[in-house]
Parts: structure tokens; sequence; C-alpha cells
């Protein structure tokens, strides 16, 4: 109840405020629909390979779960160990619905006039927003093995603890694409509207309502330990924030271009380029 209040109030500011005259038709973020969309619609897809691979990566048998001592965890990550193995399914499944939740969440900026005539630039920052943030887990979850907390639970049963996916608790993916999510949504609607100060500040206070709710979750269902949640919460509001800064910087410096480039031998691509 609590989230679906925080979706119907962000819902009427959005609509409210594209009810108010606004005489600005200039675009607030430079993109580059088919470059900067088709590549990142490409890598997203990959990710799903990878996230498989990820699991089989993350596997344990009997020898790596016999060797986990929970005393090994540091004290503030610790007490997650020991929630109520109960409770797991339950988490999990309303960590998946706020995860859910979140990820559609921009839908709401189509309420605003404004924002909708630019759909497809925005559409496509947000699959760019969304392939950084999954690149940078990538990077992360693949070179770092820690083990879930529930494999050092004593009420888990063993066999629980073993196979595929149990040594990727470093960060939680879950937090990071949804605080990505709805980051990006209070980036771009704040932008458009030129919101500053205590607005500002409320609106990605409540924007950071779902991401936590899925945290609270990931950490009920054993996956995730506290600094884990706290990690994928922090580099998905960065990417859902520093995306699109950085493509609105580059819309509105002279100083800087990003340009298409063409070659005689067929090449193609992108350039990135600063005068001084």
């Amino acid at each position: 109840m609590k989230l679906l209040s925080v979706l119907i109030f962000l819902s009427l500011s959005l609509t409210n405020v594209s009810g108010q005259t606004d005489t600005t038709t200039q675009k607030v973020y430079r993109v580059s629909l088919p470059y900067e969309g088709g590549g990142s619609l490409v890598f997203i897809g990959v990710s799903a390979l990878g996230f498989k691979q990820l699991d089989r990566v993350a596997s344990f048998d009997q020898a790596d779960v016999v060797h986990l001592d929970p005393n090994s965890v540091n004290a503030f990550d610790r007490s997650v160990i020991f929630n109520n193995p109960a409770n797991y399914d339950r988490a999990q499944k309303r960590s998946d619905l706020f995860l859910n939740v979140s990820i559609l969440s921009p839908l709401l900026l189509m309420a605003d006039k404004r924002i909708r005539k630019d759909w497809l630039d925005l559409l496509t920052l947000y699959v760019v927003t969304h392939a950084v943030d999954n690149a940078i887990y990538f990077a992360s979850a693949y070179s770092v093995r820690r083990a879930r907390p529930f494999t050092y639970n004593p009420d888990v049963p063993l066999e629980t603890k073993v196979g595929v996916a149990k040594s990727n608790s470093f960060y939680s993916g879950h937090v990071s694409f949804s605080s990505t999510a709805t980051f990006f949504l209070a980036k771009v609607f704040t932008d458009y509207h030129h919101i500053k100060g205590w607005k500002r500040v409320a609106i990605f206070s409540l924007t950071s309502v779902p991401p936590a709710l899925v945290a609270y979750n990931r950490m009920e269902a054993g996956k995730h330990f506290k600094t884990d949640v706290m990690l994928g919460f922090a580099v998905g509001a960065a990417s859902g924030i520093l995306i699109p800064e950085l493509h609105k910087r580059i819309k509105q410096s002279k100083a800087v271009a990003l340009d298409p480039f063409f070659s005689p031998t067929g090449q193609k691509g992108l350039t990135l380029t600063y005068h001084f």
C-alpha cells in the first residue's frame, strides 16, 4: 500500500505539472537513437546469457559450504545470516514485485505532455542507462565471489546451499536495477521542469522507496548482506542520475560533441569530441 501511494502521488504530481504552460520546446538531452539505442539493446539482450553464466560461475559444492563460518562475516552484515528461512520465499516474491514496479516506473513520465513528446529519446536514454548499470554490475559480480547469507545459516539444509548462484552476493543486482529506474524517473522529471532545492530532494526521496523495499526483501530472502544492497543502491542511483546528466551536458555544451561517423571503408560509430 505504501508503494502504491507513492506511485499515485508521483502520477498526480506529473499530471499537475503537465497542465502548466511551458513554452520550452528544445530537447533536454542529446541522444543518438540508432547507435546508443541499438547498441544498448543488443548489450541488454546478451546480458541474459551473462546472468546464466554468472550463476554457473557462482556455484558451490559441499566442500565450499562446510568451510563457511558466520563469525568470519563482519559484525555489520552478520545479523542477516540468521534471518528466518521460513520467510525466504515470500521475501523473494516481494523483492521481484518491487523490482518490476521500479523498472516500469518511468512510464509515469508519459503523463507529462512536455516529456511525452520526447518519448523515443527518453526510451533510448533509459535503455542506455540500464546498459551502463548492467556493465558495472557484471564487472563486479564476475570479479568478486561472496557467499550469499543463507549459505551460512545453520537452519538451512545443506542441499539448498549447494549448486548454482550461491556465491554472487556481491553486490545486489536487483537493488541496482531498481534504483537505476526510479532515480532515472526523478532525474528526468526534475530536469525537464527545472526543479531545484527541497522539492527536488523530496522527489528523489520518494523515488528511493521502491529500491529500498527491494533491498529490505533481498536481505529477508537471505540473498544479500547489508553492504551488498547499500552498494547496489548507490551504483544504481549514480547510473540513473549521471547518464542522463552526461547527455544533458553534451546537449548544452558547445565544447563537447557526440556525432556519428562513417568512413570510406564502411566503418561506422560514434565520436566524442572536446574542444579546448
